[in-house]
This record gives C-alpha cells, structure tokens and sequence, in this order.
C-alpha cells in the first residue's frame, strides 16, 4: 500500500515538476550529469549518453567518470588525428598540405594533453587534469584558423565536432581539486 502511496505522488510530482524529481535514488552518473547540465535537458542527456557509452561508468566513483570523460576525448582527438593524417597524406595543394600538418600537431598535442590528464585524474593530482584538460581545448578552434589564416576551407568541419564538449564535460565532471593542507612546522 505505502508503495502504490509513493507511485501515486510520484506520478502527481511528475506531472508538475520534472521527470528527474522521482528517482528515488539517483546514481552518481546521474547527479554528476545534473551538476553538468544546470537544468539543461539536452545537455543532461548529452552527458549520460556520453559517459555511458563507456560500461565502467555504471559502477565509476568520481573520478572514474572524470578519467571516461577524459578518454572519451582523446579517442575523438585520436581519431581525428587520423584523419588528418589520411588526408595530409592524399593532399596535392601544399598550402593546404601546411594547414592540416598544423592540424596534425594541435591534435597530436591535444591527444597527449588529454591522455595526460586522464592519468593525472587517476593519481588524484586533480589540479593538474584540470590545467592538461584546459590546455586541450581549443585544437578544433586553432586547426580552422590555420585554414582561415590560408584563405582555404578546413576539410575537417565533420570529423572534430564534438571535441571541445567532450573536454568540456572532462573538466565539469572532474571533482575540484582540494586545497593542500598548510605544512606543519
């Protein structure tokens, strides 16, 4: 009885507030994408489709999800690199050729960063995942400028969408780092 009780004013709350308010206990994937999203459904759902593609993130504590997130990025960096290498090496146009081998070193760099910052999250130096992290955001950014810079069109538009959230949702996933005790004299 006290059940179909709580069913009944579950589905009356629903009603009039919101679909998250009924969970009766919310996973930490779930409160952490909350945080994420600040009231924004899409963005909501943008971060638990992201960290669930990753099957580790049903049981991950803080920290792990920040790694998921992290690695999820370096993927997409990784194989952006890829295709940036595939279409350097079939370009005939060296001007262009020039643009994607700047492409090729701010993925590169961002592939590292973000690898970087995974390992440091996992080691607990959180400070410096968030610092490797912000590091890597902008690649996508600096790649078209080098094409703009050229006057040339980025091959690219479809191959990176999507990376700078991914950090994005890295560094708002990752916990804050806490203050470092005073050292005792």
């Amino acid at each position: 009885m006290a059940a179909s009780l709580q069913a009944l004013a579950c589905a009356m709350l629903l009603l009039a507030v919101s679909p998250l308010a009924c969970t009766a206990s919310k996973t930490l994937l779930q409160d952490r994408c909350e945080s994420y999203a600040g009231g924004d459904r899409s963005s909501y759902d943008y971060c638990v489709w992201t960290l669930r593609r990753d099957n580790k993130s049903a049981t991950a504590d803080e920290l792990g999800l920040a790694v998921i997130a992290a690695r999820m990025a370096r993927a997409t960096a990784k194989a952006t690199g890829v295709k940036i290498a595939w279409l350097r090496a079939n370009e005939t146009v060296p001007v262009r050729r020039d643009c994607l081998a700047a492409c090729a070193r701010e993925y590169a760099a961002a592939v590292r960063r973000l690898g970087h910052a995974a390992s440091a999250t996992l080691a607990g130096k959180l400070q410096h995942a968030q610092t490797l992290l912000a590091e890597a955001t902008g690649a996508p950014t600096l790649c078209d400028a080098a094409f703009a810079a050229a006057r040339q069109d980025t091959p690219l538009t479809d191959a990176y969408l999507g990376l700078d959230d991914q950090i994005e949702l890295a560094i708002a996933i990752l916990p804050a780092p806490r203050p470092s005790l005073p050292a005792r004299t």
